[in-house]
């Protein structure tokens, strides 16, 4: 399998790490001005621990929709691939951002291009991408496709907005902080059959299901309610962010030494960026090789959920980390739990 394009869609607006303490401010005005002084001097410390400096989201007055970006990363997509919408054989939309539970949101924008390709949806947090690379892989085998495009939206700041930002007590940073953090991004890969091998393997952890979750409406008549679900209300997201990173140091780094053989013959690593300190901090405790990991894509857009190793591949490629015979590794953590590493030649 062969990536042969991918287009990269980016909101205007800006959000620093002092425009986030602001908000908290201005969206908590029945908060004692201690408990917010506090509470924003704990969110700064974690800031400057994850390596947050600033993030993109759709800027509304300007009238920026999420499907704006999506089509533009679809367009820029093709025209780097030198395709049209007729060439794609199979579109998977991918992610946690989506406007339909009902149909596949692929079939919409397929329809938006003029496709009439096969379509359907892949969810599995920020695995997503992930997930549709390793199916489209498995297509490819079959020689059931020729073009496959996979697309993302993952414009989710604007959910529950501002519930998130209204403090209520200190203990909720324990599961908001990584709120804070996310930014918002389109993309859109393209894939070819070719004979270059790809490795894929994952690790799933059940039992730490709880950890990052965003409810919906009813969500209480299909699990049974527990201490961790539903603390910031339908549709808010909830991430116990310190325990997640811990978990990842204790799963992720066993499984990329499992399959990569030689860590030092890779030569770039793409992380899922949840935050970038965090994966720099398990790679040095693990022996990976530090000077590998792409790790510009947290810092300059926060966390894109399932965007973030597209938007990051993008970055390489411009900046000339990336070409053509590149050895690379992806190494993401996603809700779930469940960790990957897959590697091939670019």
């Amino acid at each position: 399998m062969k990536i042969d394009s991918i287009g990269v869609r980016i909101p205007t607006r800006k959000i620093t790490n002092d425009d986030v303490l602001q908000m908290l401010e201005q969206y908590s005005p029945e908060a004692s001005t201690l408990l917010v002084k506090t509470y924003q001097r704990i969110v700064r410390g974690l800031f400057s621990a994850a390596g947050s400096q600033v993030r993109h989201v759709r800027d509304e007055e300007k009238g920026e929709k999420a499907s704006t970006f999506i089509i533009g990363a679809m367009t820029d997509a093709l025209e780097k691939a030198n395709l049209k919408a007729e060439d794609i054989d199979l579109l998977i939309y991918c992610g946690v951002g989506k406007g339909f539970l009902e149909p596949a949101n692929a079939y919409l924008y397929a329809q938006k291009l003029g496709m009439t390709a096969s379509c359907f949806d892949i969810v599995d947090a920020c695995m997503s991408w992930i997930r549709a690379l390793e199916i489209s892989y498995e297509f490819f085998k079959s020689g059931r496709y020729k073009h496959i495009m996979i697309a993302n939206g993952e414009f989710n700041i604007y959910h529950g907005f501002p519930d998130n930002f209204k403090i209520r007590d200190l203990r909720q940073v324990e599961y908001t902080f990584p709120t804070y953090t996310i930014g918002e991004a389109a993309s859109a890969t393209i894939l070819s059959p070719s004979d270059h091998e790809w490795k894929f393997a994952y690790k799933s952890v059940p039992a730490l299901a709880d950890l990052c979750t965003i409810p919906l409406a009813g969500w209480d008549n299909f699990v049974e309610p527990g201490k961790r679900l539903g603390k910031n209300g339908l549709y808010n997201f909830v991430s116990y962010g310190r325990e997640l990173f811990d978990a990842a140091r204790k799963y992720l780094a066993p499984l990329v030494k499992e399959l990569v053989k030689d860590l030092n013959d890779p030569d770039i690593y793409f992380p899922h960026a949840a935050s970038d300190a965090a994966y720099l901090a398990a790679s040095k405790d693990n022996s990976l090789p530090i000077e590998k990991m792409f790790a510009e894509v947290f810092p300059n857009y926060g966390n894109l959920v399932s965007a973030s190793i597209p938007v990051g591949m993008d970055m390489a490629l411009k900046s000339g980390r990336l070409h053509r015979g590149s050895k690379v590794v992806f190494c993401p953590a996603s809700a779930g739990m469940v960790y990957s590493a897959v590697q091939f030649v670019y």
